[in-house]
């Protein structure tokens, strides 16, 4: 008789949403007056073993009015109720409200994971790439100024073992990071149009769906769904403009309409010291100029048509973008040879569909995307000149371009198909299993007539192609009360392609398979409400990307079809201290790698290529102190120390002694650290009026340019200490529409260094205006 009523009964699932379209987490809704449940991050609730008849819901939250629904349950039925809270307009002397936003969640998840809050970012004049250094163990060094190479590193490793995200979507779907890089890539998702950072180190969680080695980025970006408007205007020193557009429209019948759009150039015309030319003797000697053939320009036009809040679906959304990219190129690597004309350029189309139910069925979640990328991108380096620092042609070449030993007019286009899947299932009240998948099929071609006459063929025709899958299942449990949180994670990597190797002056086809378990454990101890613990392990992979596998030839990279995944024992643990004023966190990470794949690079016309060369292992620590003793004043500051070593023997490994065993890796920052106080003042001039000030630093210890065992004492490259800072005021009118920003970064004009110490820039001034117009 049990079993017959209980089939009997009914599930009522649903979301609170306040009336701007925003999610209200921490809301309480409860069933006939009764039982009562809390809403989740997401606005989300569930009431399950419901017996029909009448029944009433209520949804309640500080600042809102209540909002009530009747209706009527039949058995058997599953019913989504939507509600929505009206703002109360009551004057309230003082409240306090303790629920924790999604932000703090994720934080206090049992995933290892670092936060910014990218919001009070929307004033400054700063970067994407500058603004993920100021996370706790990441470390961003750019070759240069704006939209040059960048490299991000978590925890030691860094390059492509570090995968980037944009909502929980691979980046390399939507842009062509792999052909252009990390720096332009980013450049092309400005900071006013993201919501947050998202940082995983050691484990990364197998909702998102890719091989990430070292750790995984994910950009957060922003979803608005009230009216509004937003539009600002920036410029700063070396000729660099950033503009941005963005603005949103939700109608009663749960239309939504959006549109942003971002503009970003620089003429990176910074000035840089100790460069070499040859004076009129015909001897060199070092001379202070600035750069000449830097020019970065990038803008993206994005729109978006949805429905949100239906008893079918909580979000569907079609996005469309369009991309452009111009970039020119200074120099090589160790900024020794100065480029006149070389140049790259990129467009970029996407369309995505995207689809999120809560309760689509009993106890199910579904998140599911489909998206289609077309990337076009040109490489131009045609000319036979050969420049000098000052920008002057002092000769030519017999044979050639600047870069390459066949001169290029590349041009690429290439198709990628995305599909993703990702299921929850609620197991019960302290238990969910997580099931996520990511499908793509990438195909490349290309031509280039001027290469093919050096080569005698045009190997850019051939087609290629790479097919990815990435699958996790993820189980995710509570025990003692919600004192202890595990989190098992199991993943499969599937990757096959087709392309080319070129071999004595012959291109023969090639084909690759390769499939790769993955694991991972992860716990969290809640000893009470101001401490906890973490701990993970992660057995990690990294396929071959396409570049590595399929080769480049506008870098005169060959194909190496033979390349083996890059794998890593990952572990992390730290405890996480917060009180009224402080938060404290400390972490601790152990790294062991192995088949590190490395550009074996020699001189043209030979051809480069990518093989598996070095083990290693790496051991730091990393700590972060937040510290609000008041409203108005916020520290914040944290520290790296890594120690990377190398763990190869001479066999196969790309050194040529084993005296280089257990030495540090060149060229890889050890210690460095971050730091930023933040004034904030209400109603200075006027009622609702703000003015912040701030002040922020970086920090980075001195560090071998090459093997530290090589060479004399004396005459050893380094690149020095660095200690940069910055200082800035914004003030926002009593209408919070306009916000005027000054902004001064590297004040002090210090000397500032990365890769192969290849200069930055030096100190820059910066304005901005920000309109933000909404309907309240």
């Amino acid at each position: 008789m049990s079993a017959h009523l209980f089939a009997q009964t009914a599930t009522i699932t649903g979301t609170v949403r306040s009336n701007d379209g925003e999610f209200v987490p921490g809301a309480h809704v409860s069933l006939n007056g009764n039982a009562v449940i809390i809403t989740n991050t997401k606005g989300q609730f569930r009431f399950n073993q419901v017996a029909s008849g009448l029944h009433t819901l209520s949804a309640s939250f500080i600042g809102f009015k209540q909002a009530q629904k009747s209706f009527t349950v039949e058995r058997n039925q599953k019913l989504t109720i939507n509600l929505i809270l009206e703002e109360e307009a009551t004057e309230l002397s003082e409240i306090t409200v303790t629920a924790k936003s999604e932000a703090s969640q994720l934080k206090e998840s049992v995933n290892s994971v670092a936060l910014l809050d990218v919001k009070p970012f929307h004033n400054r004049s700063i970067n994407t790439p500058d603004l993920l250094n100021t996370i706790s163990g990441v470390q961003v060094r750019q070759s240069g100024g704006v939209g040059n190479s960048t490299d991000i590193s978590i925890q030691g490793l860094s390059g492509r073992q570090v995968k980037l995200f944009v909502d929980g979507i691979p980046m390399d779907f939507l842009l062509p990071v792999e052909e252009l890089g990390v720096g332009a890539s980013l450049n092309m998702f400005p900071v006013n149009l993201m919501e947050r950072m998202e940082v995983y180190k050691g484990a990364v969680p197998v909702t998102l769906g890719a091989d990430a080695l070292g750790g995984a980025i994910n950009i957060v970006t922003r979803k608005d769904f009230k009216d509004y408007v937003e539009a600002s205007i920036g410029h700063s020193s070396f000729n660099t403009w950033r503009s941005t557009f963005s603005s949103r429209k939700l109608f009663a019948s749960g239309l939504t309409v959006g549109f942003s759009t971002f503009y970003t150039s620089s003429d990176n015309s910074y000035q840089v010291d100790d460069v070499k030319v040859v004076n009129e003797f015909g001897n060199p000697e070092s001379i202070s100029t600035n750069k000449f053939h830097d020019r970065f320009r990038s803008y993206l036009l994005k729109g978006e048509l949805g429905i949100i809040n239906k008893s079918w679906v909580d979000r569907l959304m079609l996005g469309f973008s369009y991309g452009d990219l111009y970039d020119e190129i200074q120099h090589n690597f160790e900024m020794r040879q100065p480029y006149g004309q070389a140049l790259n350029t990129a467009k970029t189309y996407n369309t995505s569909l995207q689809y999120e139910k809560f309760g689509l069925v009993n106890k199910l979640d579904l998140s599911a995307y489909l998206g289609h990328s077309r990337i076009e991108t040109t490489f131009i380096d045609t000319t036979r000149n050969i420049y000098n620092w000052r920008g002057e042609i002092i000769g030519k070449k017999t044979s050639g371009g600047e870069i390459t030993n066949s001169q290029n007019n590349l041009n690429y286009k290439g198709d990628n198909y995305t599909g993703r899947i990702s299921l929850n299932y609620h197991l019960s009240d302290n238990s969910r299993l997580t099931f996520n998948t990511v499908v793509s099929h990438f195909k490349r071609t290309g031509s280039d007539t001027v290469a093919s006459k050096f080569y005698g063929e045009d190997y850019f025709g051939e087609p290629v192609y790479i097919n990815k899958l990435v699958a996790g299942l993820g189980l995710e449990q509570e025990f003692l009360n919600g004192k202890i949180t595990s989190s098992t994670g199991l993943k499969a990597y599937q990757y096959n392609s087709e392309g080319f190797i070129v071999e004595n002056g012959e291109s023969n086809t090639i084909k690759q398979e390769r499939f790769q378990p993955g694991f991972s454990q992860a716990f969290k101890w809640q000893v009470n409400e101001k401490l906890l613990n973490k701990a993970s392990y992660e057995y990690a992979t990294r396929m071959p990307d396409r570049v590595e596998t399929l080769g480049d030839f506008s870098s005169a990279i060959n194909a190496n079809p033979g390349l083996k995944p890059e794998t890593s024992h990952n572990i992390n643990i730290g405890p996480l201290y917060k009180l009224s004023k402080w938060t404290l966190e400390l972490n601790g990470f152990y790294r062991n790698v192995s088949d590190i794949i490395i550009l074996q690079a020699v001189p043209p016309p030979v051809l480069s290529k990518y093989e598996n060369l070095l083990k290693t292992s790496i051991t730091g620590v990393e700590g972060e102190v937040i510290y609000k003793p008041f409203q108005w004043l916020s520290i914040r500051t944290n520290a790296t120390y890594q120690d990377l070593r190398n763990r190869s023997k001479k066999e196969n490994a790309g050194v040529s002694s084993d005296r280089y065993y257990g030495i540090r890796l060149p060229n890889k920052p050890y210690f460095f650290s971050n730091g930023e106080i933040q004034f904030q003042q209400e109603d200075l001039f006027k009622s609702n009026d703000q003015l912040q000030l701030w002040w922020s630093t970086s920090y980075v210890e001195e560090f071998y340019r090459y093997w530290e065992i090589d060479g004399r004492k004396e005459d050893k490259l380094t690149i020095p200490s660095q200690w940069l800072q910055n200082i800035g005021l914004s003030y926002t009118n009593w209408k919070k529409n306009l916000t005027l920003t000054l902004e001064s970064q590297n004040i002090f004009n210090a000397k500032a260094y990365d890769n192969f110490r290849v200069q930055k820039p030096g100190r820059s001034w910066h304005i901005k205006l920000r309109l933000f117009l909404s309907k309240t």
